[in-house]
């Protein structure tokens, strides 16, 4: 059997030709103690690898998960022990020989690949923008509409009332695919949105901005400015990405696993899932930073430093919310204060517009998870 591959940095996905041989091959190697997992599409959205109108190919009965490293070593050798081809599928972008050490074939002919992929240079380190974005944010592809939920898998045991509630936004009963409806209504929210962050954007005053960021890094003095991020691979600490255009900074932590370069270049290449494009209201969701681009980060600053989620709280305190894209509160705890409180204990929101009148749709009662904002 020919079973194709996609690979991102959290998980190996294996897609059958069927459901019935997913389930065949599931069984197999789950009775061989293999790691096997639900599929999910949430990595394939953020890395920007799904094409736009193509996600609901993304069939779950007959895509699983096999991890990573050593996991999924172990279980794609037993699918080619078992005499199967791997071969890579059609959205994989990036191309090679093996995977977890393992040869994945790559198919003489393939589809063409999509236009619109953009590459550049940035501060030191090579970024290409995912298919059709480009390398800078731009309301033509903001808000495209995918039907796809991005959010974690419920059941109605949980929480029956809010389950019946939130169905009649599904075309499903598992609500996982979003009705056209809900996804029309919230296209126009999140573009109304989207402009009227622009407008906030653009009463800024530039010469207020500037010397906000000179007072936080004042009161940092082991904040550096980065020039080139590959010094950054590996380092612990907390940063801070400058997007000058739109007067506007964010501010991250990163521990010594992931290290600030990577936090930063994550940013640039995920995309924010349409679901949730809207945190909190219409009138008071601040624009994601992972809906920029990485050429919209014209400076970045970065301090070294073990204590990076007390540190982050601290760099981030020195920015009043007209000038900072972050969703949340900084810190270790947030996570833990959603919890116990609640999402809306830890949100951070502005009120960007006021005066305009912007009807409810009712997708706010999809409240995103905090793990994703």
């Amino acid at each position: 059997m020919h079973l194709e591959i996609t690979v991102t940095p959290r998980e190996t996905l294996v897609w059958a030709q069927s459901s019935k041989g997913a389930q065949e091959l599931r069984h197999e190697l789950e009775e061989s103690g293999y790691l096997v997992r639900d599929a999910d599409p949430f990595e394939l959205t953020s890395a920007g690898l799904i094409p736009a109108g193509e996600h609901l190919e993304f069939d779950p009965a007959r895509i699983f998960d096999v991890g990573i490293g050593p996991n999924a070593n172990a279980s794609l050798h037993a699918l080619t022990d078992s005499g199967h081809l791997l071969i890579w599928h059609h959205w994989q972008t990036r191309l090679a020989r093996k995977v977890w050490g393992v040869n994945i074939a790559i198919p003489r002919k393939r589809r063409p690949r999509a236009d619109g992929i953009e590459r550049a240079t940035h501060f030191g380190t090579k970024v290409r923008s995912n298919v059709g974005l480009g390398l800078k944010i731009s309301r033509d592809t903001y808000a495209t509409i995918n039907k796809r939920s991005s959010m974690p898998r419920g059941s109605r045991d949980a929480n029956p009332e809010a389950w019946d509630r939130q169905s009649r936004y599904f075309d499903d009963d598992e609500h996982r695919i979003l009705t056209d409806e809900w996804c029309a209504s919230h296209q126009a929210d999140a573009l109304a949105n989207f402009d009227m962050n622009m407008a906030h954007f653009a009463s800024l005053d530039p010469i207020e901005f500037e010397a906000t960021l000179q007072l936080a890094l004042d009161g940092h003095p082991d904040m550096v400015e980065v020039t080139d991020l590959t010094e950054w691979v590996g380092v612990p600490g907390v940063y801070i990405m400058v997007l000058d255009e739109y007067r506007q900074v964010y501010v991250g932590a990163s521990s010594e696993s992931a290290g600030i370069a990577k936090r930063i270049r994550q940013h640039w290449t995920n995309q924010k899932e349409f679901d949730r494009l809207i945190w909190g209201g219409v009138k008071t969701s601040i624009l994601s930073i992972d809906s920029f681009r990485a050429l919209d980060t014209t400076r970045i600053f970065a301090m070294m430093t073990g204590d990076y989620f007390d540190e982050e709280i601290s760099v981030l305190a020195q920015f009043p919310p007209k000038f900072a894209l972050n969703r949340i509160i900084g810190g270790r705890d947030a996570v833990r204060f959603a919890g116990l409180l609640g999402v809306d204990a830890v949100m951070r929101t502005r009120e960007i517009d006021p005066e305009r009148d912007v009807e409810p749709t009712g997708a706010s009662d999809l409240t995103p998870d905090i793990a994703t904002t």
